[in-house]
């Protein structure tokens, strides 16, 4: 079953039930689509009752009926299959950064970083997502960072704060 991160849940809404969910702009149609999602690491799947765009997007999920139940759910991921989701199936970059998908980082002072798993599409700014020793890393991209790309490689070099891989 291949399944995509399209962003996390936020807080419990009101009373009934509702949570905030913060979904990454270009998977929010998909979302709205949907009639179900999985949330959660196991992803668990929940059937939408409804969904409110306006800002913030409000679920509502199917015998989940107080604040007490939803708020189970806060700061998790989001997930819709990748069967749901059309920029996936239109074969689309949906980030600039997304062809260094795979690549390996080399930065002063650092081990080798990757491979890049993933790109995060976040307000300010791209983040690459990549597993060093074990544990999820987050390394930003900013074209002021990147030294060079060698496409032949795989390998993209950068300078990194120092301190990285101690943070979280």
């Amino acid at each position: 079953m291949d399944l995509i991160e399209i962003g996390w849940t936020g807080k419990a809404h009101g009373l009934k039930g509702e949570i905030k969910l913060r979904i990454q702009d270009f998977y929010e149609e998909d979302l709205l689509a949907t009639k179900s999602m999985l949330i959660g690491d196991p992803a668990i799947p929940y059937f939408v009752e409804s969904l409110r765009a306006g800002g913030a997007i409000i679920a509502k999920f199917e015998n989940l009926d107080s604040r007490e139940q939803v708020t189970l759910l806060s700061n998790k991921p989001v997930w819709l299959l990748a069967s749901q989701v059309t920029a996936i199936n239109e074969g689309e970059d949906l980030t600039p950064w997304d062809p260094i998908i795979g690549f390996t980082i080399i930065a002063e002072g650092y081990p080798n970083l990757g491979p890049i798993a993933s790109i995060m599409d976040m307000p300010e700014h791209y983040l690459a997502e990549l597993t060093h020793e074990g544990k999820a890393i987050l390394v930003p991209l900013h074209e002021d960072l990147v030294i060079s790309l060698d496409e032949e490689a795989e390998t993209m070099t950068m300078v990194l704060p120092e301190g990285l891989l101690t943070l979280g």
